[in-house]
């Protein structure tokens, strides 16, 4: 999955999702979980279920999921999963101090 990288200057990133094994269509509890989660990482967490597999989007992690909609549709959500390891950002003669 990561390691998937076309020739394609307009590619971004790639992952795999796969249905919600822990949301239960009956169950009016389980409305707002997603249908289509990230495919399971190897490593475990300390409750020893297996992490979900992350991707980075310009050098920032982040997560997917699927919601399906009323049209039949899929509805595809990806969310920044962590505050660090974000695009460092540069610093020109445009910085803030530079501007008074």
């Amino acid at each position: 999955m990561a390691d998937f990288k076309p020739k394609d200057p307009n590619y971004i990133c790639s992952f795999e999702i796969t249905k919600n094994k822990n949301k239960d269509p009956n169950n009016p509890e389980h409305k707002n979980r997603p249908d289509y989660v990230l495919i399971d990482s190897d490593k475990m967490n300390k409750k020893g279920e297996p992490f979900k597999k992350n991707f980075t989007v310009n050098e920032v992690w982040s997560e997917a999921s699927g919601y399906k909609q009323d049209s039949g549709s899929l509805k595809i959500t990806i969310k920044k999963t962590s505050s660090t390891g974000a695009a460092t950002q540069t610093q020109g003669n445009d910085s803030f101090e530079d501007q008074f």
